[in-house]
């Protein structure tokens, strides 16, 4: 009796809670969804952004999410929720959308770049919370350039249809300067010295034109930086800062800055152990590769060069992937640091996607065929090194750089390539002088990059009051997308020199092909044909009469490459090897054979300083009872012998230079170490050793054309300015003949465009 009393008590209140479950689902329950005040933004937006439906059951706590959700959108100035009977009603009121952005005070940066920082613009709908942080990039902005103190207050002006006008009142500071800079702790180095490794100066009367003296926190943890690899490198691995602070002067935009340090003591390198696990690299030859041994002084800054030789050899060996853990372990007792250079084979890793970023101009595959390698192709960073090179190497971009990028895939990562345009396009004004001859004038129009596209377009003319000589010619690298460079060409040259009495005028064309063999081997085939006539003035010599009449030369010829530089932008080591034959004869009326060659090596002489030797050399003979025209001899001068005028080197009659058969030219050089690499100013040290001779023609026995030698040393500036590329030759005579005409000072500039 007593447990069937308990069944139905049980079961009444298992009813009763079912029926107020029931009835609270349907009190509660959203039928109906209406939004009040919505002008520009539908009703079914208002809604979708609310994430709700029909049929949901509504809570306080929905509510507020319906609330957060919608104000998240920064479409509301207020939004209220009303439930009732089964109703949910939202009241919205929109905010306003922007009529005008305007930027008042602001002088020292212009409005166009202020734009650039915020997000709401014309059109925009106005949000507080988009205003603040606006506003705050804004004083970023200022901030990087000094002006700390720099002051942005946003104003609203209401207008009609729900409108507003937004205006920031700017009150620009004054760049904050850095007044003074304390150094505290410091005994083994003075604070001048550790103030002249940082790049924050202290204001002086002569800084005015830097911005050095500027006050930047990111600049100064720069400096905080450089000051510790420098200790590092000096025998303190210990080193730290204490503390940098940098202090408001009283009444002034100006900072105190108070670097404090802690320098510890001076250790030596210890014990140097090597652990390798590569097969095909020995540990006698990673010894050898480092370049500090037990009991040197430490330095950190070699440690790094150690790893990068090690895995430099690696590469040459096989080695794409692997790891160098250099482990450090500090004896403070002896004041030793002991080195274990722990190497092993790193896991395989693969180019996931190649980006390409900052061309405005040069189209993509321009760049990505230079690149060696490709999606999905193995790791490799002696090819990207080359590839970034071979990318410098074209010339369109003042800089290159490349990165790797982390994937989500441990054995994957992406490559961006970021490049800088640099204007192609160059008009160019040269002009040479000489104590010995009177100025000449060259113009230039030149596209390297010509559309975007990689090809060449190149006009250029030369004037003087004995010459005019005109050139054109257009190049397709990539023909038909293959590795096959076409160019082809026109010319004309007259001269009509004073000092003779005929004048001579050239006109002729060229079509060349040049593609790859190999990795390093290319191959060039060429075809020209020209006209040299020759016109004898009324009183002329008996030796300018032999001269009259054209001569019409067809070529045909080649050129064989071998390249083995590790740069062909600036190489550091390796050589290159050309070959170059041409034989006339194939119609025309001229028949000889011309051979030459070019060796130019390179090797690092230190850190700084990387020399080359050069050397050209070349002969010409006719054939078939004939002998090889004037027009075809080589000549010497000008950037091939540096300090002698071009082509007035060699045999000679009156004021004529005839050239000659057989020429050599070695030139030993080095780059000067200016560092003058801010400026984009290559400076080279050079002496050159050459000479040009012979004449086989009997008719011309009377000049003399024996062999003697001709050289110079001198300095060679190329400066890639803001007008243009310039380029300065001086140099000293060491040896010539008193028939050559020399040129101490050469320079020509170009404006790009």
């Amino acid at each position: 009796m007593l447990h069937h009393f308990k069944l139905k008590f049980f079961l009444l209140i298992f009813i009763f809670f079912k029926c107020t479950s029931i009835s609270f689902s349907d009190v509660n329950k959203i039928d109906e969804i209406d939004v009040v005040g919505s002008q520009r933004v539908d009703i079914e937006t208002v809604i979708s952004y609310s994430n709700i439906s029909k049929g949901d059951i509504y809570t306080e706590e929905l509510g507020n999410k319906i609330l957060k959700d919608l104000f998240d959108t920064n479409l509301f100035s207020n939004i209220e929720i009303a439930f009732d009977e089964n109703r949910l009603q939202i009241n919205v009121k929109e905010n306003p959308t922007i009529n005008l952005v305007k930027f008042t005070g602001n002088s020292k940066i212009k409005d166009e770049d202020l734009l650039v920082e915020i997000s709401l613009k014309e059109r925009s709908v106005y949000s507080r919370s988009r205003v603040k942080k606006d506003t705050e990039r804004m004083l970023s902005l200022y901030q990087r350039s000094g002006r700390l103190s720099t002051e942005i207050i946003p104003k609203v002006e209401l207008l009609d249809n729900n409108r507003v006008n937004l205006t920031y009142e700017i009150e620009e500071s004054d760049v904050a300067k850095v007044s003074k800079i304390i150094i505290l702790g410091n005994e083994v180095f003075t604070s001048s010295k550790i103030k002249s490794i940082m790049k924050t100066k202290e204001k002086r009367f002569l800084r005015f034109l830097s911005s050095a003296d500027r006050y930047d926190p990111d600049k100064l943890e720069y400096d905080k930086q450089l000051v510790t690899e420098f200790y590092n490198n000096n025998g303190y691995p210990e080193f730290r800062f204490v503390s940098a602070i940098a202090q408001l002067s009283i009444n002034k935009n100006d900072f105190e800055i108070i670097l404090s340090v802690k320098e510890g003591d001076k250790y030596d390198f210890g014990k140097i152990d090597v652990v390798s696990k590569l097969d095909k690299i020995s540990i006698d030859f990673v010894y050898n590769q480092i370049p500090f041994s037990t009991g040197d002084l430490y330095n950190a800054n070699k440690i790094k060069d150690t790893v990068k030789q090690i895995k430099n050899s690696a590469e040459l060996s096989g080695y794409t992937f692997i790891e160098i853990n250099p482990k450090l372990n500090i004896n403070s007792e002896k004041k030793l640091v002991n080195i274990n250079f722990e190497i092993n084979e790193g896991p395989r890793v693969y180019i996931n996607k190649i980006d390409i970023l900052g061309n405005t101009r040069t189209v993509d595959k321009v760049i990505r065929r230079e690149f060696s390698i490709s999606e999905g192709d193995a790791y490799n960073k002696l090819a990207i090194n080359y590839s970034k090179d071979s990318i410098r190497a074209l010339n369109f971009f003042s800089d290159v750089d490349v990165k790797e990028v982390r994937t989500n895939y441990s054995d994957k990562l992406d490559l961006e390539i970021f490049v800088e345009e640099k204007n192609t396009g160059e008009a160019s004004l040269g002009a040479g002088y000489s104590s010995a001859t009177s100025t000449s004038l060259n113009l230039g129009l030149k596209e390297t990059n010509f559309l975007g596209k990689g090809q060449k377009l190149n006009f250029t003319t030369s004037f003087s009051n004995t010459r005019n000589t005109y050139d054109i010619s257009f190049t397709e690298p990539y023909f038909n997308n293959k590795q096959l460079a076409l160019t082809g060409s026109l010319y004309s040259n007259f001269t009509d020199p004073g000092s003779v009495n005929y004048e001579t005028e050239d006109l002729g064309l060229g079509l060349v092909a040049q593609f790859p063999l190999a990795a390093s081997t290319y191959l060039s085939a060429r075809y020209s044909l020209f006209t040299s006539k020759v016109k004898a003035d009324t009183n002329a010599t008996e030796y300018e009469r032999l001269l009259s009449g054209t001569d019409t030369v067809s070529t045909i010829g080649y050129t064989l490459k071998f390249d083995k530089r590790n740069s062909r932008y600036k190489p550091s080591s390796g050589y290159l090897f050309e070959i170059d034959q041409d034989i006339a004869g194939l119609g025309g009326t001229s028949y000889y054979l011309k051979n030459s060659l070019e060796y130019n090596i390179y090797k690092r002489l230190n850190e700084n300083l990387v020399g080359a030797f050069k050397l050209q050399a070349g002969n010409l003979n006719g054939y078939n009872s004939k002998y090889a025209p004037l027009s075809s001899n080589f000549k010497l001068g000008g950037k091939r012998l540096r300090g002698f005028k071009s082509g007035k080197v060699g045999p000679r009659t009156g004021n004529s230079y005839t050239g000659g058969q057989y020429y050599y030219l070695t030139s030993i050089e080095t780059n000067i170490d200016f560092n003058l690499d801010a400026f984009d100013i290559t400076s080279t040290l050079f002496v050159d050793v050459g000479s040009v001779w012979g004449l086989e023609n009997p008719a011309y026995s009377n000049i003399n054309d024996e062999h003697e030698v001709r050289s110079s040393l001198g300095v060679n500036f190329n400066w890639d300015s803001a007008i243009g590329p310039i380029n300065i030759i001086y140099a000293t005579i060491l040896a010539d003949e008193t028939t050559d005409t020399t040129d101490n000072l050469y320079f020509d500039i170009g404006y790009n465009f």
